[in-house]
Parts: structure tokens; sequence; C-alpha cells
């Protein structure tokens, strides 16, 4: 009984924290939405950015947009993108296994970048980190891709949505 006792492993002790205070729960979400809002930008603002689909591939014949039927193939972050639009470049970090990000993560960034939109264009945005039914989720998404391909949008303004979309997220946090 000793011998079997002695070869025994000691039990770990349990060093996680107390059940979750639904503002750390908050607060966690509005972190990871930022980050991926954050890494998002890094990513237009190295690679470029796309308009009319969801990314611009190399062809023999130079870069061409990606027909929809390739869309979901690309979202790999292994394959060869040149760039990405706005939804397409978030879509690509919840796919790559190396990142952090999730869809979920990628539905509040969109939630994020529709209030940013209306916020630039002089309306009252709601307060951020909120959730939103699926169906208007959708309605957003679609909102937030029309305005990425709205003629004469320009990188400069997706990526001032961006940032407006990251400030909206750190004052969330800070009040």
């Amino acid at each position: 009984m000793r011998a079997r006792e002695s070869l025994r492993t000691p039990t770990v002790p349990d060093y996680s924290p107390a059940p979750d205070e639904p503002r750390d729960v908050r607060l966690r979400q509005l972190d990871r939405v930022r980050d991926a809002l954050e890494q998002a930008r890094a990513v237009i603002a190295r690679d470029g950015w796309t308009s009319g689909a969801w990314f611009t591939v190399e062809s023999s014949s130079g870069a061409r947009q990606a027909a929809p039927s390739e869309a979901y193939a690309l979202l790999d972050p292994r394959s060869t993108v040149v760039s990405a639009c706005l939804v397409g470049t978030l879509l690509r970090l919840a796919d790559d296994p190396d990142r952090a990000t999730s869809v979920r993560d990628v539905r509040a960034c969109v939630d994020e970048l529709y209030e940013a939109t209306h916020e630039q264009m002089g309306h009252s945005p709601r307060p951020a980190g909120r959730s939103f039914p699926v169906t208007e989720q959708r309605a957003r998404l679609q909102a937030v891709t029309a305005w990425n391909d709205a003629p004469g949008r320009t990188r400069e303004q997706v990526l001032d949505v961006l940032d407006r979309a990251i400030s909206r997220t750190i004052v969330a946090a800070c009040s």
C-alpha cells in the first residue's frame, strides 16, 4: 500500500481563476475583437486591399479577382492571395491555425466595423461590445461588404474605419 502511494504523482494544484465575472468576460471579448481588428489592419496595410471580390490572386496574365467559387479555398492562409477585402481578411485570420481569432471574433469585428462606418457618416453608433441576433449580423455583414465594394472606396478609408473600430473597443474596455 505504501509503495503504491509513493508511486502516485502528487495532485497538481488548481491555479485557474475563479469563475468569470460578466465584466471579465466582456473585457476578454473586447480584447479579442480589438486584437483581430489590429491584425486585419496590419495585413491590409502590408499586403493591400481589394474591392469587388473577397480576394485578388496572381494568375499567368497578372493579378485578377478570385471568382466566388474559389473564395472558400482561398481562406486557407497557405493559399496565395495578393490582397483581400475587409471581410476576406478577417475570415482568413479566423481560418489561420496559428492565430487565436475565431469566427465568433470575426462576427463581433463586423459589428464594430458596421458601427464605425455609421460613426464615420455622422450617425450615433451603438455602444461597443454588444451582441446581435444572427439575422441582424447577416445584414451587418452585407452592409460592411457593400461599404467595402462601393465605387471609389480607397484603402485609406478602409484603414480609417479599422482604426475607428479599434478605438471603439479600447474606449468600451475603459468605460
